[in-house]
């Protein structure tokens, strides 16, 4: 059974799943370049002071330009995903959908736990509360993503099964 008929975000909404997942795919490779460029910033020096960001703990000669370049890997990967989800829904191959939901379901778990860390790691600090709860409202977004293109995928799945009727009793 399909999880969603329709996706509706704040700024589009869509009549089918089918040009939902291509919004949740074109909204993957916008704030994956997004997020590269802020990771780049931050590896070559930028501002990373923030109790909030990512790589706030890392040292810039160190750790950040290993976590750094790891989240430019990743990100990357959710770039070519989101091409190959886009090419699976026009020739309606679901298996070039699957890297898109396993990374997206990444990015979600990162979310959860990087949220919970910030209450709990730094929980006499009241500003902690703000970014994350902005940070858990994402996370609710990337899943109401993953579920409108798991939709699509269960489209095109349902489209491909065979119908097979006994006619013997």
């Amino acid at each position: 059974m399909v999880v969603l008929k329709t996706c509706w975000t704040p700024f589009i909404w869509n009549t089918d799943v089918k040009s939902g997942s291509r919004c949740c795919a074109v909204y993957t490779v916008a704030i994956s370049v997004i997020l590269m460029t802020f990771t780049i910033y931050m590896m070559c020096g930028g501002d990373s002071t923030q109790l909030f960001l990512p790589l706030f703990e890392t040292d810039v000669r160190g750790s950040m330009q290993f976590w750094g370049s790891v989240f430019l890997v990743y990100f990357t990967g959710l770039i070519v995903s989101s091409v190959l989800m886009v090419i699976g829904i026009n020739i309606l191959l679901r298996g070039l959908m699957l890297p898109w939901l396993i990374l997206m379901a990444i990015a979600v778990g990162f979310q959860a736990l990087f949220g919970v860390w910030l209450l709990y790691g730094y929980y006499i600090y009241l500003a902690v509360v703000v970014p994350t709860l902005i940070n858990w409202l994402w996370m609710g977004y990337n899943i109401y993503c993953i579920l409108c293109v798991y939709s699509q995928y269960q489209i095109i799945y349902l489209m491909q099964t065979p119908n097979i009727e006994l006619l013997y009793p």
